[in-house]
């Protein structure tokens, strides 16, 4: 039987072995752009992604993996490998579409963390 995901897969990096890397890669590319310079648009959309991948894909994992679906609407291979993309696009709307606090918080943090490196850039130059 072929399947999709293969070497090719991996080696560009679409599938990951672990998740919890995945997540540690994310949250470091992530608040990696929200502080490097970043506009108040790129801060904002940042702070999302970083709760989308933090708090919204798990639990949309989860639900997706935890399904108890008798034989004919049990998932499809190709679901079950596609699974991942889905929860980061629903991840992505949801944490766009919904006004959270926490998103609000985290920009405004990342936007006074690169406030303040750009003041001490500003004095020791």
């Amino acid at each position: 039987m072929n399947t999709i995901a293969g070497p090719d897969l991996e080696g560009m990096g679409l599938l990951a072995s672990d998740a919890t890397t995945r997540r540690s890669e994310a949250f470091d590319h992530f608040l990696k752009r929200a502080t490097e310079g970043a506009g108040e648009d790129e801060i904002r959309t940042s702070a999302e992604q970083l709760v989308a991948a933090t708090f919204v894909i798990p639990v949309l994992s989860s639900v997706r993996e935890s399904s108890m679906a008798a034989e004919p609407f049990k998932p499809t291979q190709a679901e079950k490998q596609f699974g991942a993309l889905l929860d980061q696009q629903i991840a992505d709307e949801i944490v766009k579409s919904s006004n959270l606090p926490i998103v609000d918080r985290l920009a405004k943090q990342f936007g006074a963390h690169e406030e303040n490196r750009a003041q001490r850039f500003e004095v020791s130059a």
